[in-house]
């Protein structure tokens, strides 16, 4: 684990990187980085609104969690709040660099990839923003072991459904990628989840 102040990269992270640009031909994956970095700054900026503090950000080969100071720690609501702040910084981003995109092609690029990375992490999938959201929501209705086990019910069907579609693409001759976003859901669902509250 190589570790900067608060932020910690795993190996498989620095991997999957690596790969990720070796294989960009096209030049996609800076303006992808870029997507996922302003949805990271539209956590952290709604954590920090409301007087939260993060203790540390892990990057992982299944993603980045931002993991808080249980000293100031958010209401369920506030950390709701946060958990969509992600999502909702993509989805905003989305039109106005497409609007910007008439001066700047690559801005083209960077609304479609913030338009995908918004509305994909609000699946309800484990640990997907979606996923965290729905948890906080039931948190709020069930005791939290049944919340829990929902969730990770629901987590696991999506994640299946993705892989078995994917599967059956590849197959007749499709792109493999669906395929990877299953196996990769259905890892993320399966990291060994800590007690601390998490967004990201």
């Amino acid at each position: 684990m190589l570790r900067w102040r608060r932020v910690e990269c795993s190996s498989g992270f620095l991997l999957l990187a690596a790969g990720l640009f070796y294989l960009d031909g096209a030049g996609v994956v800076p303006w992808a980085a870029l997507a996922a970095l302003l949805h990271e700054l539209g956590h952290y900026a709604a954590v920090r609104l409301q007087g939260g503090r993060l203790r540390r950000l892990r990057l992982t080969a299944v993603g980045a969690e931002m993991i808080l100071d249980r000293r100031r720690d958010l209401t369920y609501a506030g950390e709701l709040g946060a958990v969509l702040a992600g999502p909702a910084m993509n989805l905003l981003l989305a039109p106005a660099a497409a609007r910007l995109g008439e001066r700047w092609e690559g801005l083209y690029l960077l609304a479609g990839l913030s338009l995908t990375l918004g509305w994909f992490n609000l699946l309800p999938v484990y640990p997907l923003d979606g996923g965290r959201a729905l948890m906080l929501i039931l948190s709020g209705f069930l005791p939290p072991a049944a919340a829990e086990r929902v969730v990770w019910c629901c987590s696991l069907t999506l994640a299946s459904l993705v892989l078995a579609a994917g599967t059956v693409l590849l197959r007749q001759g499709g792109s493999p990628i669906l395929l990877a976003v299953g196996a990769w859901l259905l890892a993320g669902l399966f990291q060994p989840e800590g007690s601390r509250r998490k967004t990201g």
